[in-house]
């Protein structure tokens, strides 16, 4: 049976005019990035460099969809709960026969089916990239796969920090503070290099050469699994190729171990477990909501 927070929440919201400007800009601004990459295919002489045009504006676009769910999820899922409790309606909820887990849940869902309407509304403006070659349907559904995992962890996010915050605007910081907070830690083994076993299997090419990429795999952090960034740079180079000769140029010492490794454990596996990665989070984080929203709504009684 249908969620019913979700049922109420999502007619509410889609009735709402903000929720069609949103749709709107977003769908605009992603258009505008794709002309400025696509414009030179509109000219009447179409030059043979021209055609990297097509695989840099997917690129654009993957990464412009990536940044903009981080910023637009906690401002939308900032009130899920915490506007609850400032109009004193959560207590309302909690005594209905939907538990704890369906309110938070429905909440989940119906903030992540609007960033889903998003992401839906963008893909026939990714689609203007197969007009160019170079890019596949099957990358981009990847590439739109990807982003709804990401947009549901953002939104798992939100709502957790929402379920323990007593304001909206405080539940809209720490969404962020989190969302950065798990990009830095998730990222410190990328950033400060690996041990000096690691660096000593790269750097002999016999020993690296005889590397199996399950071996690889166990030697890559279980941290990075978890950072979405890392999982956005490993599905790009996994379809593209695009950083291959760039990184090999600036062979930033141990930090290119870390490249290395990558490359041997297949980029679309890390891409994939990155994806799963999200979703572990999500799953937790809505657990955890869904136990603290009484919690917290007692604290704020007493």
């Amino acid at each position: 049976m249908l969620n019913p927070i979700m049922a109420f929440s999502a007619t509410r919201r889609m009735r709402s005019f903000r929720t069609m400007l949103i749709v709107t800009a977003y769908v605009a601004a992603l258009l505008l990035l794709a002309l400025a990459f696509l414009g030179p295919f509109l000219s009447n002489t179409v030059y043979l460099g021209t055609m990297t045009q097509g695989p840099l504006c997917y690129l654009a676009l993957l990464i412009a969809q990536f940044g903009l769910i981080i910023l637009i999820a906690p401002a939308m899922t900032s009130a899920s709960v915490a506007g609850e409790r400032e109009r004193q309606t959560l207590d309302l909820l909690l005594v209905t026969n939907t538990g704890s887990f369906r309110i938070v849940f429905g909440k989940v869902l119906e903030s992540f089916a609007v960033l889903a309407l998003l992401i839906v509304c963008g893909m026939p403006v990714m689609s203007l990239c197969l007009l160019t070659g170079g890019v596949t349907l099957g990358q981009i559904l990847i590439g739109e796969l990807f982003l709804l995992a990401e947009a549901f962890a953002c939104v798992s996010i939100g709502v957790f920090c929402s379920s323990v915050s007593r304001s909206t605007v405080l539940s809209g910081v720490l969404s962020y503070l989190l969302i950065l907070a798990i990009g830095l830690v998730t990222a410190l083994p990328f950033l400060l290099g690996y041990p000096r076993r690691i660096t000593d299997v790269v750097y002999d090419r016999a020993q690296y050469a005889a590397l199996t990429a399950a071996g690889a795999r166990t030697m890559i952090s279980p941290l990075l699994y978890l950072n979405p960034g890392f999982g956005l740079l490993s599905l790009v180079q996994g379809e593209l190729h695009v950083f291959s000769s760039r990184a090999d140029q600036l062979g930033w010492g141990r930090l290119l171990c870390t490249w290395q490794m990558a490359d041997r454990a297949g980029w679309i596996f890390i891409a994939l477990a990155c994806t799963a990665g999200m979703l572990v989070i999500s799953a937790i984080l809505t657990i955890l909501a869904s136990l603290m929203i009484r919690k917290g709504n007692s604290t704020v009684k007493s």
